[in-house]
């Protein structure tokens, strides 16, 4: 696993010019870039493009191609909007020449105006509660056989409490072949001071984004599993900011799966303050095909 100081300078790319960027990959037990670096990276290189007047209020993107964590990413930056109150920018990720991802970022000086929420889902229990996930993963894995318990670890993507501390109060339905309903969530802080600066706490928000939301669609169909073989991609992945954000703090990913057909599970987050203030929202649609084993 990598250090905080690894894993921030990754998510802030290296500025080659006024709309060029450059990054290298955090190293997971993955086969592929992990789609919430590239989504941060994206983010951070077009926040650092606008005025510090603005903030950003939604981005909506697309994953192309695999990422290949041994090769940098180059970020091209296209500055197609400057108003006085928005401003736009495209950015488009390349490995070897070809896009790996692509996105558009709204950015909006800050204004005052009418407000409402949907309040944080009851019978949440709170954080102090609950195991750090890097805890009670561990305590999963001692019930497994050894190929099982990797195969767990390498699916749930865990971080060093040192660096995000994450409790999840579904995380032993890992266990459970059975379906269970389309809808679960983990409170989460970064442990470092990440300090005061709101282009690093959005983009370490981007980068949490893509953590378990593609797999709220899977739930309900663990049952079918047997026997069969899963693909499962990312396909788009959208954020909308609502306040200010502050992942020093805690703050609860709620989860859930509206729908899934089609070869696709459509997913939605919130991410809740302690507090319960609805900070930003997400979406994402995912590929989502069954194989089975003999046939693959």
């Amino acid at each position: 696993m990598f250090t905080w100081d690894e894993f921030k300078n990754t998510l802030h790319v290296e500025q080659l010019d006024t709309y060029l960027f450059k990054a290298d990959s955090l190293q997971f037990r993955l086969k592929r870039v992990f789609g919430g670096q590239v989504l941060a990276q994206c983010l951070n290189a077009a926040y650092r493009s606008v005025d510090e007047d603005k903030v950003p209020h939604s981005l909506h993107g697309y994953f192309l191609r695999p990422g290949d964590m041994k090769r940098p990413i180059i970020y091209e930056v296209d500055p197609i909007r400057n108003g006085r109150s928005f401003s736009t920018r495209r950015v488009v990720a390349r490995q070897n020449g070809e896009a790996i991802f692509n996105c558009s970022v709204s950015f909006q000086k800050v204004e005052d105006g009418p407000s409402h929420q949907f309040d944080m889902p009851d019978n949440i229990p709170g954080p102090k509660e609950l195991k750090s996930d890097a805890v009670h993963l561990e305590e999963l894995a001692s019930t497994l056989e050894p190929d099982q318990a990797d195969k767990l670890r390498n699916y749930y993507l865990i971080f060093s409490k040192d660096l995000i501390d994450m409790r999840s109060p579904f995380l032993g339905d890992m266990l459970n072949p059975k379906s269970a309903p389309p809808k679960h969530g983990f409170w989460f802080k970064v442990t470092p001071d990440v300090g005061d600066d709101p282009v690093m706490h959005m983009t370490l928000l981007a980068f949490i984004s893509d953590k378990a939301l593609m797999s709220t669609g899977i739930r309900p169909h663990r049952s079918e599993m047997a026997g069969k073989t899963m693909m499962g991609a990312s396909l788009d992945h959208a954020m909308w900011f609502h306040g200010n954000i502050n992942v020093n703090d805690w703050n609860y990913y709620y989860l859930d799966s509206p729908r899934s057909g089609r070869a696709r599970s459509f997913n939605r987050g919130s991410f809740y303050s302690e507090s319960g203030r609805l900070i930003a929202s997400t979406a994402q649609e995912g590929l989502f095909r069954f194989y089975d084993k003999k046939d693959r």
